[in-house]
């Protein structure tokens, strides 16, 4: 058990690290990086709550669902 939690997060680590030197986080400080983090967060909720709040009943009134 301990070694599938270890290699999980070698696995998590190493994805994070790819994600900061692609969108260059790697270059700000620990507290833009962690604002950056927040904010793209939160507007990926705000997009998937529109998109199930908003679009979905539209396309189901225009499919006739």
């Amino acid at each position: 058990m301990d070694n599938v939690i270890r290699s999980l997060r070698s696995f998590f680590k190493y994805w994070y690290f790819r994600y900061t030197l692609v969108t260059e986080l790697y270059m700000v400080e620990e507290w833009e990086r962690k604002f950056i983090n927040i904010f793209l967060l939160a507007l990926f909720f705000l997009f998937f709550l529109f998109n199930y709040k908003v679009m979905l009943p539209v396309t189901q009134y225009i499919l006739g669902n």
